[in-house]
């Protein structure tokens, strides 16, 4: 059913290169990193050759050249063009026909809203599979949810899950949908909690490489500081916003991605102190 799905979007598509889509910033942030390793690699085989026909010193002077060049040119990368969408359709119906486990059902759902722009099949393929209370299945649908202006179906959504309160990526996903609807003390301690959680049992597995999950869990941790620093400048506590704008920022390779504490509007603090 699902592989069948994803062709008869193909069709109707044409199958021509996807539109540009906006990856999320934790995504970005790993492709850049990913993208900065192919370029320090191509630099380090182009200074050993250097080093071997010119001497230790100019090959040296060419693989730091190399790398700052390499680090300037990742700092200015902004996104990605996405896979061709005829090829990926069929990568991800083959992946689908062969396993359906709930982390490849997340994976497909989220190759339906993010790559095809269905949103009502994405949202009706992990309704479908809600009743195994995967985590990840609710985190996906939540986050749809929440790309869609609907916070208060999806925070419903991710409190049903039994694993509402210990997994840290449910927890991440009710914090947004908190923030979003402007519960920001409520939202404070889903992100401390999750944050606490991570820290004691890491982040679920989302059957990435080994390497990428590793390089995800410090994107996402870095996230989620920057997140909190931003709900407690809206509650106005300076200090605990700085210290968590640093947190963030020490577990991010890239400059442009360094957050810092700026004002924000009277009026979203006004409106937030009324509901405490």
């Amino acid at each position: 059913m699902c592989s069948n799905c994803l062709l008869s979007v193909v069709t109707m598509y044409g199958g021509d290169g996807m539109q540009r889509m906006q990856f999320d910033p934790e995504i970005l942030y790993v492709q850049k990193l990913y993208f900065f390793m192919f370029l320090a690699t191509f630099t380090l085989l182009t200074s050993a050759m250097i080093l071997w026909r010119f001497g230790l010193n100019k090959g040296l002077f060419v693989f730091g050249c190399g790398l700052v060049i390499s680090y300037i040119a990742m700092l200015k990368k902004k996104n990605f063009p996405p896979p061709e969408k005829k090829a990926t359709a069929k990568r991800m119906a083959r992946a689908i026909s062969q396993d359906t486990s709930p982390s490849s059902i997340a994976r497909f759902a989220s190759q339906l809203y993010y790559y095809f722009h269905q949103t009502a099949q994405a949202i009706s393929l992990l309704e479908k599979f809600l009743p195994s209370h995967d985590p990840l299945l609710y985190t996906t649908l939540g986050d749809i949810l929440l790309k869609e202006g609907k916070a208060k179906r999806a925070l419903y959504v991710l409190r049903d899950n039994p694993h509402a309160l210990v997994d840290p990526l449910l927890l991440i996903t009710q914090g947004h949908a908190l923030k979003q609807i402007e519960e920001i003390p409520e939202a404070v301690r889903m992100f401390e909690r999750s944050l606490l959680l991570a820290k004691q049992n890491g982040f679920p597995h989302s059957g990435a490489h080994w390497f990428t999950q590793k390089l995800l869990t410090l994107s996402y941790t870095a996230s989620i500081h920057h997140t909190l620093a931003d709900c407690y400048l809206i509650l106005e506590n300076s200090p605990e916003a700085k210290r968590h704008y640093r947190a963030g920022n020490r577990l991010l390779f890239d400059l442009t991605l360094w957050r810092y504490c700026q004002s924000i509007p009277i009026c979203y603090a006004k409106k937030t102190k009324k509901s405490l």
